[in-house]
This record gives C-alpha cells, sequence and structure tokens, in this order.
C-alpha cells in the first residue's frame, strides 16, 4: 500500500513539475535581442496544413504585411474558398473580417489569433524582454497577463531556435524553424501541447 501511495505521489510531482523550472533568470542582452527578435515577417505565401483533432486541412495561406505595419492573414483552400481572414492591426485591435461556420467559435478564433501573433512576432514589438538561459539556449520573454511570449536562441546569439507560448508551468505552443529564419521563413512548425493541435507552413518562393 505504502509503495501503491508512493508511486501516486511520484505520478502527481511529475504532472505538476514546472516546464520551465530550468530557466536561470540572467542579464538583459539587448544586443543580441535586437539583432535576432522576430519582430517583423514579409508578406509571404504558404502552403499550410493543419490538423486538428484528427481533422486535415490544407490550403494556401497568405501573410500580408501592410503599409501601415498591420498584417492581413488569409488562410484559403485549392478552390478559392475562405477558411479564415483576420487582421492584426498596430493599435493591438484583432478583426475578423471572415471566418467558416466550423470556424467561426470564440475558442476556436481566440486560439487561432493567439497563434499567429506569436508567429508574427507581435509580442515581441515592445522591445522589453526578460532573459534567462537554461544548457545552451536563451529565452528572451515578454509577459502578457497569465502568459509568456518566449524567442530561443542559440547560446552565442547565433540563430533563432523557436518560439513559444508558456503559462508559469506549463509550455503551450511552440514554433519550430527548421528553414530560413524571419522576416521570411521558409517553414514554421507549430504545435499545441494541451491539445492535439498542429499547423505546417511551406513558404512559396518565386522561380
Amino acid at each position: 500500500m505504502r509503495c501503491f501511495l508512493f508511486s501516486i505521489g511520484c505520478l502527481l510531482l511529475m504532472r505538476c513539475a514546472s516546464d520551465y523550472k530550468g530557466l536561470q533568470a540572467t542579464a538583459p542582452d539587448d544586443a543580441c535581442a535586437a539583432r535576432i527578435v522576430p519582430a517583423r515577417v514579409n508578406t509571404s505565401w504558404y502552403n499550410a496544413d493543419v490538423d486538428v483533432v484528427g481533422r486535415h486541412i490544407s490550403g494556401l495561406l497568405l501573410v500580408k504585411h501592410m503599409p501601415d505595419s498591420s498584417y492581413r492573414v488569409v488562410f484559403t483552400n485549392e478552390a478559392g474558398v475562405t477558411f479564415f481572414d483576420f487582421g492584426f492591426l498596430t493599435n493591438g485591435d484583432f478583426k475578423v473580417y471572415n471566418a467558416i461556420h466550423q470556424l467561426n467559435k470564440k475558442a476556436v478564433i481566440q486560439t487561432l489569433r493567439k497563434d499567429f501573433e506569436l508567429v508574427l512576432g507581435l509580442p515581441f514589438r515592445q522591445g522589453v524582454y526578460q532573459r534567462w538561459t537554461e544548457g545552451e539556449e536563451v529565452f528572451f520573454g515578454v509577459r502578457q497577463k497569465k502568459e509568456t511570449a518566449y524567442f530561443i536562441t542559440s547560446k552565442d546569439c547565433a540563430s533563432l531556435r523557436r518560439l513559444e507560448w508558456g503559462a508559469p508551468r506549463k509550455r503551450k505552443v511552440t514554433v519550430q524553424l527548421p528553414g530560413s529564419p524571419y522576416p521570411s521563413p521558409d517553414m514554421l512548425e507549430l504545435k499545441h501541447h494541451t491539445f492535439n493541435m498542429q499547423i505546417k507552413l511551406a513558404r512559396i518562393t518565386k522561380e
């Protein structure tokens, strides 16, 4: 019985352990942050694949950097049907220009909004970052209410490795960057850690 209770206790402790427990607060590094921060994305077309709760959606996604520095993000299928059309305004507002019925739900819209805010680097525009290290990585973070947006670099500040949304104890969303860096990333692979959803974007280059 004692062994059983001990095992249950260990399991609960493991479940409560923070994904960010290894972070060590360090002094700011403004030079590195300014050089590598993903605070701008160029206008680009992407092949998009979305897998959510066992369902697959594919099509074309346009990220358009507008003259006033706002963004439009439009996702359509091969037949030209618009899944969603979002606006990210310079004052921080968010506008839904269009969304199909299946996606036009508050929780879904809010999730997609947070996802693309991270992809567009919008949380990092204010330019005031906390800094932590863990192993060979450096975490630059911006706190927003109960979450923190991170961009994560190599220890020598030579490369941007990934982006994340994190709660105080839980990694929520990760954006991997296996290709070329911002402002024109070749590939973006977004994964949710609290439910089954992944988005893969591959930039379409002109020949």
